[in-house]
């Protein structure tokens, strides 16, 4: 089976991280099968550490920094997207969030006889429930939801949709490294408490910003940190030292190093934080699409995370410190919460897999 992936991101990588989850799930279910990644992330070192053959056409910003109008862009990069599908013609096409794509460049593959899944990641209700967005998922054979069942709201009219299927969180199916093993990589002493920053994959400037300020605030309290800037910011991150540098990606493997992690509320962040099982402060960025706040609302309601109150960032330090300071309990209330049965991947990799199955 040919199954293509398209992977779409500007800010973050939360797409092309889960359909790479995805994609490693689908490999290993089925050796056989050839996969191809279509990608516009322009996320380093992606494509050259991919374990499956990629195209990269660099997306937007590249085109905006290398002086293309919005028109040379798009008349420039649609005709290669679609001939790269064609060549390749996969039995099934995969894709996430945007259904044609954040600027409709698939619009035309929609009436292509090719099997579509879509990953529909939790999104604001309002913008979920768009017409549109009903009248375009009407070309799709799957729709995949990688939440745990009823978790999140959908939309209206996918509630009794028989093509829809709830996956579970899709995290990678390797294991993270023990805390002994993480420390010993990353050089951490044994006995020395370090708090992790991770504010996404590094393409949001209010991210940078907060980074430079709780940074700040880390150094006078005298805590040990490191700052994961994501595979998007590819030099030294300004208010960051050196030393509090942490250019690894993906930094999952390595959570358990830390005793704490102050993070933004993207899907792929907060899902492997609960995995680790690391306590965690959480304050999200708003974004069209993915509703971090009301995300991290429901953990805080559930004792699984801690969040800042207010909106200045003297409020937010304030919560932090008090974060700090009750770090232990959460820890040990965390070690009493049961951990995830399945693995979401495995689930989508199956799901892909039958799609050509008659009903």
């Amino acid at each position: 089976m040919r199954v293509l992936f398209y992977a779409s991101n500007g800010l973050g990588i939360g797409h092309l991280t889960r359909l790479l989850n995805i994609a490693q799930a689908l490999s290993k279910a089925s050796p056989t099968s050839e996969i191809i990644f279509l990608t516009q992330s322009e996320a380093a070192p992606f494509p050259e550490t991919c374990p499956f053959y990629a195209i990269r056409i660099p997306g937007r910003n590249k085109a905006r920094t290398g002086g293309l109008t919005s028109k040379s862009y798009l008349q420039t990069v649609r005709p290669l997207i679609l001939q790269a599908i064609a060549s390749f013609d996969p039995h099934v096409l995969v894709t996430d969030t945007f259904p044609e794509g954040p600027e409709k460049e698939l619009a035309p593959a929609m009436e292509w006889p090719i099997h579509k899944a879509f990953i529909f990641r939790e999104q604001h209700i309002q913008r979920a429930e768009d017409p549109s967005l009903h009248q375009v998922l009407r070309r799709y054979h799957r729709i995949l939801v990688p939440h745990d069942k009823d978790s999140i709201p959908l939309p209206s009219f996918l509630k009794s949709d028989p093509r829809l299927s709830w996956t579970g969180p899709v995290l990678p199916t390797d294991p993270l490294f023990s805390r002994e093993e993480a420390r010993k990589r990353l050089g951490i002493p044994e006995h020395r408490e370090t708090v992790l920053l991770s504010f996404g994959g590094g393409g949001d400037p209010g991210a940078k910003q907060r980074a430079k300020d709780i940074a700040a605030f880390l150094r006078e309290k005298n805590r040990s940190f490191f700052y994961a800037s994501g595979p998007l910011l590819r030099s030294l991150p300004e208010g960051i030292r050196a030393g509090e540098w942490l250019p690894l990606w993906p930094i999952r493997p390595y959570l358990k190093a830390f005793e704490a992690v102050v993070a933004s509320g993207g899907y792929n962040t907060v899902h492997e934080i609960l995995e680790s099982r690391v306590p965690a402060f959480l304050c999200g960025f708003p974004r069209v699409l993915d509703p971090q706040s009301d995300r991290i609302d429901r953990l805080v309601r559930e004792g699984r995370v801690m969040t800042h109150s207010g909106q200045t960032l003297s409020d937010l330090l304030s919560s932090l410190e008090t974060f700090l300071e009750k770090r232990i309990l959460l820890s040990e209330s965390l070690k009493t919460q049961s951990t995830p049965v399945s693995s979401g991947a495995d689930t989508a990799a199956r799901i892909l897999l039958d799609i050509l199955q008659p009903a």
